[in-house]
């Protein structure tokens, strides 16, 4: 049996990746000891400025920075019915004047990956309950050195990793990585079998993601048994 590789690009602050960990939980479940998960960091939030309105925009900076937040709030409690997680918006501000992008979470998660491999994924599902669930600004470097702390991570090499260039340079592969696969939307998924792929956008539900492997399994099948293997 081929080894099933599901790799999603996403970044932190993404509600939907938020809300499709149940999904990935069933999947690991129905595949189990058959499937393995990956995640890429593709930087969703450059610069905040990108997704502000022009409205927004033209107010005071941290008016106008206020004013998306509460519209991006509004956004993740509509993403919240899609999974069936709880998300608490109350106060959220992410973002502020000097703290404008979502890559200091995807080179933080690198920085977990850096220090502590074995617990990467634990330090990702708890700075996404943090940012979504906790209302924490995790746009703050200290935020996120605390949480390596709360994971039992070592926070010293985590500091070290955060802030010496190694996850800044992991970070800056995993965005060459996305965009060498031509994605544009996240969250999006690679699911490999063999050597059959597939490229999926969005949030698919459990029974779209078993379709797509069985179909690559077939299709692995066929190539198979077509060159006699």
């Amino acid at each position: 049996m081929n080894r099933i590789i599901l790799t999603t690009f996403t970044d932190p602050m993404m509600g939907l990746s938020y809300e499709c960990e149940p999904v990935y939980e069933q999947l690991s479940s129905r595949y189990a000891g058959e499937i393995t998960f990956r995640t890429i960091m593709s930087g969703l939030v450059r610069d905040v400025s990108d997704f502000m309105l022009p409205e927004e925009r033209a107010l005071p900076t941290e008016e106008g920075i206020r004013a998306y937040n509460r519209r991006l709030a509004e956004i993740y409690k509509s993403e919240e019915a899609l999974g069936g997680l709880p998300m608490n918006m109350e106060g959220f501000h992410l973002f502020d004047a000097k703290h404008r992008s979502s890559y200091p979470l995807c080179m933080a998660y690198k920085a977990a990956q850096l220090t502590d491999p074995e617990k990467a994924e634990a330090y990702l599902f708890r700075l996404r309950r943090a940012t979504i669930l906790e209302g924490r600004q995790t746009t703050l470097d200290e935020e996120l050195i605390q949480l390596a702390e709360e994971t039992g991570m070592n926070a010293r090499l985590f500091r070290q990793h955060y802030t010496d260039g190694s996850a800044r340079a992991a970070f800056l592969k995993d965005l060459a990585y996305t965009r060498s696969l031509g994605i544009r939307g996240l969250p999006a998924c690679l699911i490999q079998c063999g050597e059959q792929s597939a490229l999926v956008s969005g949030m698919i539900g459990f029974n779209g993601f078993v379709t797509v492997i069985e179909q690559l399994q077939l299709r692995n099948q066929a190539c198979n048994e077509g060159d006699g293997r």
